[in-house]
């Protein structure tokens, strides 16, 4: 099938590589159709529509972030001229053709892009944004190019950013394997019911969910206006107060621009510092009290964080979560009601058992499983047991539950907000209450009419996406949070009322509120290293040294990586080392942008007879660089002090030419005639620092 490669792309004017954004846009008709029905394929492009220009605005906003981005046409996957494809096939050819294109480009090959792109692209970072079908899109190729093991000269996906999403061909189940962030328009004049919302709601059911996921709702927004070229919605107004006036649509275009690039943030920057800001920017922060408002405009968030961040309490998936835990602890209802509702769209008369989940008549964005709770007087409760062993709360920062109010139940006051509290009790007895806040976002009534109906007798007009309550962990005093007998939900705050819950958890940060794994570095500490106290340098950068525990993360790698470096180029040994130790790290887990600098300053702490930078130096020598000569040369060293280091180069002499290993054996015995390998404290006691280790 014939195609034209064409776009928009925009790329920093300096510096590089740079991560790669590819923007996917819509399913709008692309080639005007033939008396038949049919598109004609392909078409002059004077009649094409260009719905890839649309994005133009956002590849050159990303372009000024850091970001190489491209927005590609993408209606060759939609045409029918050449008859139905295989759903996603023609996309993915015409992908591969732009990024491998790209691919040559960025590596100083042949460009047809129009702008310089050599050493801009780095195509082994890559997010993929796509609107409307875009985004469903986005989600079918964020998986198979994390499962399919195809060489490629691009991906796999670091993460995936869905704006208005359809949900159409794309199995949701399961959500995305990589970081997925949903932007929902409130007012969607094209996707009405948001159904897009499913691939949040699916992923929070994986059964080992990996990946966080984020889901915003933008009030007043609405689906065409994040492509500038697009008219109206097609469906507009709704009949919807809450939708007049529309967000005006610069206004709606400059918040996907800040949303974006905090997104983006969250994939490819190296500083948790910068993440976190980034995520509490984004309302995706669970340690902070849940938000009406973000970039300075009426939204809220929903967060999913990965699996080892969150312990579920309550996920309804049946009948069964209102005895029985994810995690088999007991679940306890008093004095409030419980009912199932399950995913999908059904109505009161094809299911009347479940009538007060009210489906048909109130838009759930994503039509997710969920309970509702209901109470006719005051005093009842949610109780959820921790068994020994997840009892510790203080591993989280929040307790979280995802709700709405029920606005066709006449347990709710029109107009007005509900309230309940959440109490904590630990295994002596005591317990700590903390209300939520009198106009928490998620349980204030929802906007809209119950306008009368004939078969349903009510249908609401706005729309109850499940939002977020949270209260912080350190909020509940007086108990003992490390050994915590039980949470509650208690409906105490109000007289009667129904909610639809999903999600009620314990949550942590992925990146922790605090700098470092330990306590801040005292001002002692930073003032001896900035006055040239290489010890202190070297714990300074220990500290801010990124590092994980419990499945949260701490430090600052600007900080860590430059204090290594000053303290190296003092030649201070156990910072050479410790700057190899971290890099090394580092590049098994994220890159090797340190490893080259770190070997030339293990190299220093080598000649100077360190201990571990010989052990380590001697193990990459033969184990990894394969210079098997100076592996050898690095273990003998150990000949006559520890023979359990020196024997292990014979593991790789058969590599070696007897002329080598004589000459290796007679390097190390004239280096051992003349040096000594030093530990640590040789090294300590070498300088005037007041925080200097002492051996016990």
């Amino acid at each position: 099938m014939p195609v034209r490669l064409n776009g928009v792309i925009a790329a920093p004017p300096t510096g590089g590589p740079h991560p790669v954004v590819l923007i996917l846009h819509g399913t709008h008709p692309g080639c005007p159709e033939t008396e038949h029905g049919v598109d004609r394929w392909p078409c002059d492009p004077e009649v094409e529509r260009a719905n890839y220009r649309g994005f133009g605005y956002l590849v050159s906003a990303l372009a000024a972030q850091g970001y190489v981005a491209l927005a590609i046409n993408a209606n060759a996957e939609d045409t029918f001229g050449f008859g139905e494809g295989v759903p996603g096939e023609r996309l993915e050819q015409l992908i591969t053709l732009h990024l491998d294109a790209l691919a040559t480009a960025a590596a100083g090959g042949e460009n047809n892009f129009g702008v310089e792109l050599a050493g801009r692209a780095d195509l082994g970072k890559l997010a993929i944004f796509g609107h409307s079908r875009g985004a469903e899109r986005a989600v079918a190729l964020a998986r198979k190019w994390a499962t399919d093991g195809e060489a490629r000269s691009y991906g796999p996906a670091a993460g995936v950013l869905l704006i208005a999403p359809a949900a159409v061909l794309v199995d949701p189940a399961g959500g995305a394997p990589v970081p997925m962030a949903l932007l929902n328009a409130a007012c969607d004049g094209d996707v009405t019911d948001q159904i897009g919302q499913v691939f949040f709601e699916a992923a929070r059911l994986a059964p080992e969910q990996q990946a966080w996921a984020a889901s915003l709702w933008l009030e007043r927004a609405n689906h065409n206006h994040f492509n500038d070229t697009l008219p109206g919605d097609p469906f507009a107004g709704q009949d919807r107060a809450d939708c007049d006036p529309l967000l005006a649509a610069d206004a709606q275009r400059a918040f996907l621009i800040a949303y974006a690039g905090d997104f983006l943030t969250t994939l490819f920057s190296a500083d948790p510092a910068q993440v976190r800001a980034a995520l509490e920017r984004m309302g995706g922060d669970a340690a902070s009290l849940a938000t009406d408002t973000l970039y300075g405009k009426a939204a809220q968030a929903a967060w999913l964080a990965e699996a080892r961040h969150r312990l579920p309490l309550l996920t309804p998936t049946g009948e069964d979560a209102f005895t029985v835990s994810p995690f088999d602890g007991a679940v306890t209802a008093e004095g409030v009601t419980t009912l199932f509702c399950p995913d999908g769209y059904y109505t009161s008369i094809t299911n009347p058992e479940l009538a007060d989940c009210h489906r048909a008549q109130v838009t759930v964005p994503g039509q997710p499983a969920h309970a509702v709770v209901s109470w006719a007087a005051p005093g009842g409760a949610l109780r959820f047991e921790l068994p020994i062993g997840l009892d510790n709360l203080l591993l989280y920062d929040a307790f979280s539950v995802r709700a709405a109010v029920d606005p066709l139940s006449p347990l709710n006051v029109a107009g007005a907000p509900q309230r309940f509290s959440v109490r904590v009790t630990d295994r002596s007895g005591a317990t700590a209450s903390v209300a939520v806040r009198p106009d928490e976002p998620a349980l204030r009534y929802p906007a809209g009419e119950a306008q009368p109906d004939d078969l349903f007798g009510a249908l609401f007009t706005g729309r109850l996406p499940l939002m977020p309550v949270r209260v912080p962990i350190q909020a509940f005093a007086g108990v003992n949070l490390a050994n915590v007998a039980e949470v509650a939900l208690v409906f105490d705050q109000s007289d009667s009322g129904a909610l639809f819950l999903a999600d009620v958890e314990l949550v942590r940060a992925p990146v922790s509120p605090r700098p470092t794994l330990s306590n801040p570095p005292s001002a002692e500490l930073i003032a001896a290293a900035e006055a040239g106290d290489v010890e202190a340098m070297r714990q300074l950068a220990n500290l801010y040294k990124p590092t994980e525990a419990m499945g949260v993360q701490y430090g600052n790698l600007e900080q860590a990586v430059f204090w290594y470096r000053q303290a190296c180029a003092a030649g201070y040994a156990p910072a050479q080392f410790d700057f190899y130790d971290f890099a090394r790290t580092h590049a098994e887990l994220h890159s090797d942008e340190f490893l080259d600098e770190a070997l030339v300053c293990l190299a220093d702490a080598i000649r100077q007879g360190h201990r571990n930078a010989i052990i380590s130096g001697a193990f990459h020598a033969a184990f990894i660089a394969q210079d098997y000569p100076t592996g050898f040369f690095l273990y003998a060293l150990f000949e006559g002090t520890e023979p359990h280091f020196a024997e292990q180069r014979w593991s790789f002499a058969d590599q070696m030419t007897q002329a080598e290993i004589d000459e290796a054996e007679q390097a190390a015995a004239a280096w051992r005639a003349e040096n000594q390998i030093r530990d640590d404290q040789y090294f300590f006691a070498a300088v005037n620092s007041p925080f200097r280790p002492v051996k016990p």
